[in-house]
């Protein structure tokens, strides 16, 4: 029994850690990662804790984004007219690109259904939390214009910031180079990056949980303001649970907290990041975000 047809339907990767409710609008097309010659389909047939455990035994994973058929059977599952589907920035993933050629597919088949591919400029928490306040809309009924312009807004103000404890994951993925992951570990120096608009950057060292703790604090407070509006909160980690609980506790500390969640990372996630990974993306509530919420 198909589900009511709605003003708009919501297609987000499974990197975005948001679980799939086609009864409200949202599809999830999962991501794959590679142990040897077999595929995993992320959060269907691998849990992080499964992914982690092969990790730790020396196996080193790959992974695959979704194909543009993949993207289309989401596409036309979704019980709208028009479908906005969001993905991580086109410069670090080949999920975009797969998503638009999948929508000019189904614009052939079904020239009255209408996709919109959209790339939120985020990763991990903060494309997650960009997924959220599109699939809050979408469950709500609103039309495509307003769940659109919701997650572009979304895309400028989120703000993620994360720390690993080991730079060797990024190191084999060829984004750092060996020598500087070495030396880090070596010394017990952690580095804070922001991914912004698409781009990482180190935004501090650190050494020591409570300076890390610190450093979150005031990078939150600088982006926010010293009298920030209530936020929603996605605090994000890695096989690091309690790491992850002492963050959130930190950043309720000084952020007005509208609404908060706790999630781990997908094993896609974690392969560029491996264990002990924390981090957390934050934005102003709109509208009926907060309304009814703790």
């Amino acid at each position: 029994m198909s589900c009511p047809r709605r003003p708009c339907a919501l297609v987000v990767d499974s990197g975005a850690v948001i679980p799939p409710a086609p009864d409200h609008g949202v599809h999830v097309v999962p991501l794959r990662i590679v142990f040897g010659d077999r595929a995993f389909h992320d959060g269907v047939d691998m849990t992080p804790d499964e992914f982690y455990a092969r990790l730790g035994a020396g196996e080193t994973p790959t992974t695959s984004t979704p194909s543009p058929g993949e993207y289309l059977e989401a596409f036309r599952a979704a019980e709208a007219d028009h479908v906005i589907c969001l993905t991580i920035p086109a410069s670090l993933s080949a999920m975009h690109d797969s998503a638009t050629l999948a929508a000019r597919l189904l614009a052939d088949e079904e020239p009255g259904r209408r996709v919109e591919v959209i790339d939120t400029g985020n990763a991990a928490a903060g494309h997650g939390l960009v997924a959220r306040a599109a699939a809050f809309l979408c469950a709500a009924g609103a039309p495509a214009e307003v769940v659109r312009e919701r997650a572009l807004e979304a895309g400028r103000e989120v703000l993620m910031y994360g720390t690993l404890s080991t730079l060797q994951h990024l190191a084999r993925s060829g984004r750092v180079p060996s020598i500087a992951a070495g030396i880090s570990d070596l010394i017990g120096v952690r580095p804070i990056f922001e991914l912004r608009h698409g781009e990482a950057r180190r935004a501090s060292l650190v050494r020591g949980e409570r300076r890390m703790l610190r450093s979150f604090q005031r990078l939150a407070l600088e982006r926010l303001g010293e009298d920030p509006p209530p936020v929603w909160l996605l605090v994000v980690h890695a096989a690091a649970p309690e790491a992850a609980g002492r963050l959130r506790d930190a950043l309720h500390e000084v952020l007005p907290v509208g609404r908060s969640e706790t999630i781990s990372l997908t094993p896609v996630m974690g392969a560029y990041t491996g264990p002990g990974m924390t981090g957390f993306a934050a934005m102003p509530l709109r509208g009926a975000e907060a309304e009814g919420v703790p």
